[in-house]
């Protein structure tokens, strides 16, 4: 299974697409996603088998869940939560649950890029209930000031979630040597802010975790791709 995070920056996925085609992702998040309504046809070869899109109604940008297999994907919320939003997914006999994240700054510290935080403490019981992925752009990490980090982290390790990308590489949070992110396109100003976590049981089950490289992606984004293959 091949679960794919990326942050397109500014939208212009439908001529995008392809690169995310490739990839042959069973789930995708897509962030800074423009409207999609309306559009038949992506770019490449590969048309996504399944395509849910939400905003905020203040961004003309949103969050998108795609899959490019025949991976059988339901939304399970009825409201527009770009932050926070959850899916079903049905792949062969296996299913799971999908929380899909874009968090963004507020007028207040007690909400700026708290969207998943609040997610998370509403919805912990529908997490319990089944195996849980939660993926996407959280714009945080653990070397910030202010404890956002280790707050989240204190939600969601009581929920038996575990970063893929941590537990891979055996790195520290705050100390990542890989960037999923580069400010204003420059390899010189790197964050990482793009995670997959899953459940712990299926961690001895990752396959790989391969983060894009600048010098690939830099042409169409201030991101990179975040893959995680899991043998379940």
């Amino acid at each position: 299974m091949r679960l794919v995070t990326w942050n397109c920056h500014g939208g212009g996925y439908r001529y995008k697409s392809e690169h995310m085609a490739r990839l042959r992702p069973d789930v995708l998040v897509v962030q800074e996603l423009e409207a999609i309504d309306n559009l038949l046809l992506f770019g490449g070869e590969h048309q996504p088998t399944y395509r849910d899109r939400v905003a905020d109604a203040s961004s003309r940008r949103g969050l998108g869940v795609f899959s490019y297999t025949d991976a059988e994907i339901r939304t399970v919320d009825v409201s527009d939560l770009m932050g926070f939003r959850r899916y079903e997914v049905r792949l062969g006999d296996l299913v799971f649950q999908v929380v899909g994240t874009w968090t963004w700054a507020t007028e207040s510290s007690k909400t700026s890029y708290k969207q998943l935080h609040a997610g998370i403490r509403c919805h912990a019981e529908w997490i319990r209930q089944r195996p849980t992925v939660i993926l996407g752009d959280f714009n945080n990490n653990d070397s910030y000031n202010g404890g956002n980090w280790r707050e989240l982290l204190g939600l969601l390790n009581p929920l038996g979630l575990v970063s893929a990308y941590h537990h891979h590489f055996h790195e520290s949070h705050g100390e990542e040597t890989r960037p999923t992110h580069f400010h204003g396109r420059k390899e010189t100003s790197p964050f990482h802010l793009d995670y997959c976590f899953v459940p712990s049981a299926w961690a001895q089950k990752i396959k790989a975790v391969d983060v894009g490289g600048f010098n690939e992606w830099r042409g169409i984004s201030d991101h990179v791709p975040l893959i995680v293959d899991l043998e379940l």
